[in-house]
């Protein structure tokens, strides 16, 4: 085709009527998952772009939705922290955009309330939430559509009445512990940082599931933040005990980088006496001296659903289903292979 694509087009294409097509597009009517999805993927193929503005005005809707991610005050950090919520965020945007909605990222309520006070919000993404956050609460408190990355935590029912996405993240433990279990390693540590959010503790009930299984010796350490120097601490407290650890399994990248120092200033070799491995993939865990065996949580898919589903809430569709499980891939690499180690593919 060639010219402006109009909704008549989109119709004739995917053998409908104009009126399915409006419905499909705009979240409105009774149309089955099938259809609603086939007419889109035609109109994205197409090129097709409705008039987004006009579109949202007669919705009563802004077209702006939000993402935040949820954080204690005692444990502050940035969003340009770590790779995981920049690739997140990247996709989110994206996605929304593709539905004619802007994605804003926005600092969490207590550091800047009057943000979410004064800005027009469609819906919101919270990441990772956790007990009591005054973004939560805030809206809440308006209606405000909401999807969270990670499950809620601080009500009982939410997880069967709210909308999330989530990693299979007792699945993703077992399918490290059992690797690190084959390339040689008996004695495992887990760090995990001080934070009340669901993969914290999906985390340690898949490290402490699998021990149980195997009669092995629980090894937790918790980081006091989410920093190197609270990695290099909690493996330094580790490999100082009497009997330390063959493996350390860091939740996230930095803290792995950090038990790398802790190893390198004790004159430990990784991978040979010390394998170490972290979930979330990252440039740094790429990169790092010794680089790092990872667990992908692919936040690109995250990120995308997330916001799929936010924007379906927004328009007026019910997400089938409401709770969606990202899986995990392990990605080994030097800092558990090499030596006596079982290569597996390291990517």
């Amino acid at each position: 085709m060639s010219g402006k694509i109009g909704i008549k087009d989109v119709a004739a294409a995917a053998g409908v009527s104009i009126t399915t097509v409006s419905h499909a597009l705009n979240g409105k009517g009774r149309l089955p998952t099938e259809t609603r999805e086939r007419v889109r993927e035609i109109a994205d193929r197409l090129g097709y772009r409705p008039n987004v503005n006009a579109r949202n005005l007669a919705g009563g809707r802004t077209g702006l939705v939000a993402l935040t991610v949820s954080q204690e005050p005692e444990l502050a950090f940035q969003l340009g922290d770590f790779d995981y919520f920049a690739s997140l965020i990247r996709y989110a945007t994206t996605a929304a955009l593709a539905r004619g909605f802007a994605l804003a990222a926005l600092p969490p309520v207590a550091d800047n309330e009057d943000v979410f006070h004064h800005l027009p919000l469609d819906g919101a993404i919270v990441v990772d939430p956790v007990p009591g956050d005054r973004s939560l609460d805030y809206l809440r408190s308006q209606r405000t559509p909401i999807v969270t990355t990670g499950r809620p935590v601080d009500v009982a029912a939410e997880e069967e009445e709210g909308y999330w996405i989530d990693n299979e993240h007792i699945e993703g433990m077992r399918s490290v512990l059992d690797h690190l279990a084959e390339v040689g390693a008996e004695r495992i540590a887990l760090v995990l940082p001080s934070y009340p959010a669901s993969y914290v503790a999906d985390m340690r009930r898949g490290y402490v599931e699998w021990c149980a299984a195997r009669a092995c010796e629980e090894r937790i350490v918790m980081a006091r933040d989410l920093t190197e120097p609270a990695g290099f601490e909690a493996a330094r407290s580790l490999l100082d005990g009497p009997e330390p650890p063959d493996a350390i399994y860091a939740s996230l990248d930095r803290l792995a980088i950090g038990a790398l120092m802790a190893a390198e200033t004790r004159g430990i070799e990784v991978p040979g006496a010390l394998r170490v491995a972290c979930c979330t993939d990252s440039y740094a865990a790429r990169h790092a001296a010794t680089p790092l065996t990872t667990l992908a949580l692919n936040p690109e898919q995250i990120g995308e659903e997330a916001a799929n589903m936010l924007i379906d809430l927004v328009e007026g569709v019910e997400p089938r289903p409401r709770h969606r499980f990202i899986p995990t891939k392990l990605l080994p690499r030097e800092s558990t292979l090499g030596g006596t180690a079982v290569a597996t593919g390291a990517a």
